[in-house]
């Protein structure tokens, strides 16, 4: 691999310096889209006060990594702070550690994106501070083996992982100093281990008990420390401690009292002065709490049990560096809507590296948006909200729409175009439509259904919601994987990590039965209660689940797919026609039966998911209109209106200006109930407001007609 800027000569110079070193990597970072008061509170009580406190111990080296949405919030709304920053980059006090810009999961990317994300954060590094020393920073420290050959060609050298990636190839704590080198196909990374006895003591536990661990098990050694910045004053109960109780001052003063034996370097310094400790090929992994995070609940649970069962036996810690959870890929099958937001971002990637030549003076204003909604947060969910946020999907959908946007204004992408291929890797060919107001993904294999719907002239994801499923909090588990060394005493802080929440209440969440999305249909009973129809009552309303079925594509072009299901219930067969036309500002779907008749006693629901972001609030509104006028209804209440009531349903959001209208071909009972998640976050559990799900329940008669039954949606703007 390139080196830039390398300080190294071909000898490695051997260190002369005997002392024990921590190297102290810090990792600060905010997802795009999240909100600009947290930004401002995390800068105040805890970025800005840190950089300012190292500022008054010189001889405190660090290695110091900044994401690209902070950068950008802190370049806008605090400069002073980079000033300071560039200060002790001079006086060589700090290394400013590099990495995908946007802070994407690098080993998720096509090459390009790798490549295109780890050019911005270089860029503004050698702007701000004339040199980039090679290092970086690997986002939730998702490792895979290719990465070195990945990373060819991007002048990134040096990196950190947990001890944990090294435990499952087979090292022991002791041999576990320094850092060691890595390859693929011949191309190399320097890796530093990072101690998790460290991660656990700094801030949790006293100064005092973290010179105690350097002083009996690291001495002469280099052990590093990396971890993210927030646990000085963002993480629940951390600033009291940090702060106001003035524990990093503390641990900064006797880093410093006690120089005589103990030092603290940069990443960057050890490599000048000495080689590596030796070779590792390390298998796919994380940390040890994101590979349990991508387990799902039900293996997650029997993976605590097995532990349990180990540590009842006194063989737990012997046992670790043979049980592992998951890999972090596994988040795009545990969660459908993860899943979904990945495939339409490579989908948009694709458009990109393909249309957009690599000599385009434009290229950056145009990838800008893609690279943004290629973040991490917004694709996996631990003990923060991520994929829950809905604030955070938004951004990385209008990120993508924007992109596309975009490519049409260069005549790269043209309203009515579609495109056909397997985006979703099901094995089964989808169809994505552009027009002039919207994009809509259409997926036979998926239910017929449209996976997405966005309104293309405002960057709104308008079914933007999210599937309720089972999570390991909400059952009865103890802890797992992220069990923290026992390094004795009871800490001053909880780490976040330690912070069991008490499961819901039966009763108090419902689940879905499968992924909720525009023009998938079940099968009911025609009397079926709105608390079953939304799962409230516990009871699964479908007597057949048309949202599972693989629709035959019967014929589809740029402006037109019908489709076909047969339907099966106890004696009666019917086929099932499914029809979308689209135009620049509007789309239908017709319902017809072909063949056979439905019970009287079933209709046919058909789910319209939307989501204005929030619950309530002005500008985000909701209107159902009836045969005596629009009445105005809350996104996040329950709702129904009986047979032959409801002639369809509009909405608007203010913020954006985005605005949708459904009418139907004839009145209908429609059901409206929320969508609300109950997710962890670092305050607890918290119920959150992720959409409002229309179902139109459509009766025999309507779909037996020879015109059949027809929903037509259109795009509006306000004004």
């Amino acid at each position: 691999m390139t080196e830039s800027n390398d300080s190294r000569t071909t000898q490695s110079i051997l260190s002369k310096d005997t002392r024990t070193t921590v190297v102290m990597v810090l990792h600060h970072h905010q997802p795009a889209g999240n909100f600009d008061h947290v930004f401002g509170e995390s800068q105040q009580n805890c970025y800005r006060p840190l950089l300012e406190l190292l500022e008054h111990f010189p001889d405190i080296h660090v290695s110091y990594h900044l994401t690209g949405p902070l950068i950008e919030w802190i370049e806008k709304h605090d400069p002073d702070y980079i000033s300071l920053l560039g200060r002790l980059v001079a006086r060589g006090q700090i290394e400013i550690v590099g990495g995908g810009f946007y802070e994407p999961i690098l080993a998720l990317l096509p090459t390009q994106s790798v490549r295109d994300q780890s050019r911005l954060m270089e860029d503004w590094i050698v702007r701000l501070f004339n040199r980039f020393d090679g290092g970086f920073w690997l986002a939730e420290r998702v490792w895979e083996t290719d990465l070195p050959l990945r990373l060819s060609g991007c002048h990134m050298t040096h990196t950190t992982v947990d001890d944990h990636h090294f435990h499952l190839a087979g090292f022991r704590d002791e041999e576990l100093h320094g850092y060691y080198r890595t390859s693929c196909a011949g191309e190399g990374l320097d890796i530093f281990p990072i101690s998790a006895h460290l991660r656990y003591l700094i801030p949790f536990q006293s100064v005092e008990q973290s010179l105690t661990f350097l002083d009996r098990t690291a001495k002469g050694k280099v052990l590093t420390y990396a971890d993210d910045a927030e646990k000085f004053g963002v993480w629940p109960e951390t600033y009291h401690w940090v702060w106001t109780e003035g524990y990093l001052r503390r641990l900064f003063e006797a880093f410093s009292r006690e120089s005589s034996w103990l030092r603290i370097a940069s990443m960057k310094e050890i490599r000048a002065e000495r080689g590596a400790t030796g070779v590792a090929i390390l298998p796919n992994a994380s940390y040890p709490e994101m590979m349990e995070w991508a387990m799902s609940p039900q293996h997650a649970a029997a993976l605590h049990k097995l532990l349990d069962t180990l540590a009842g036996y006194g063989l737990k810690e012997a046992a670790m560096p043979f049980v592992r959870g998951g890999i972090f890929e596994q988040f795009l099958t545990k969660y459908p809507d993860s899943r979904r937001l990945y495939h339409r971002m490579l989908l948009a990637e694709q458009l990109f590296s393909s249309r957009v030549a690599k000599d385009d003076p434009d290229r950056d204003r145009v990838g800008h948006p893609l690279w943004v909604s290629q973040g991490n947060d917004v694709y996996w969910h631990g003990l923060f909200g991520g994929l829950y946020l809905s604030n955070l999907r938004h951004t990385a959908f209008n990120g993508i729409i924007s992109m596309e946007n975009l490519l049409e204004e260069k005549g790269l992408l043209r309203s009515g175009e579609s495109l056909v291929g397997d985006f979703d890797q099901d094995g089964s060919p989808d169809r994505v439509y552009y027009q002039k107001g919207y994009v809509a993904w259409l997926s036979p294999a998926g239910g017929g259904c449209l996976q997405e719907i966005d309104d293309r002239r405002h960057g709104f994801h308008l079914t933007n919601t999210l599937t309720r499923q089972v999570e390991i909090y909400h059952l009865n588990s103890s802890s797992g994987l992220g069990n923290h060394p026992e390094d004795g005493g009871s800490p001053a802080v909880l780490s976040i990590h330690d912070r069991m929440p008490t499961p819901p209440a039966e009763g108090e969440i419902s689940f879905d039965p499968r992924p909720r999305r525009p023009f998938s249909e079940f099968l009911c009973h025609k009397d079926a209660a709105p608390d079953v129809l939304s799962g409230q009552s516990g009871t699964n309303p479908m007597i057949l689940d048309l949202g599972k079925t693989n629709w035959t594509v019967k014929e589809w072009d740029q402006w037109k797919a019908c489709l076909e299901a047969q339907v099966q219930t106890g004696d009666r067969s019917m086929t099932l026609s499914k029809e979308y036309r689209f135009s620049p500002l509007e789309f239908t779907v017709d319902y017809r039966l072909t063949d056979g008749a439905l019970s009287e006693d079933h209709l046919l629901a058909v789910e319209f998911p939307v989501t204005l972001l929030v619950g309530s609030g002005e500008g985000r509104d909701l209107w159902v209109r009836t045969e005596t006028g629009e009445e105005p209804v809350a996104p996040a209440a329950f709702g129904e209106w009986g047979d032959q009531m409801s002639q369809g349903f509009r909405g608007r959001d203010g913020w954006s200006k985005a605005a949708f209208s459904v009418t139907f071909s004839t009145p209908l009972r429609l059901v409206r109930f929320p969508i609300e998640t109950v997710s962890l976050s670092e305050k607890g559990l918290e119920r959150v407001y992720q959409g409002t799900l229309f179902l139109m329940m459509i009766s025999p008669a309507d779909i037996q007609r020879p015109e059949g039954f027809r929903i037509s949606v259109s795009f509006e703007d306000i004004e």
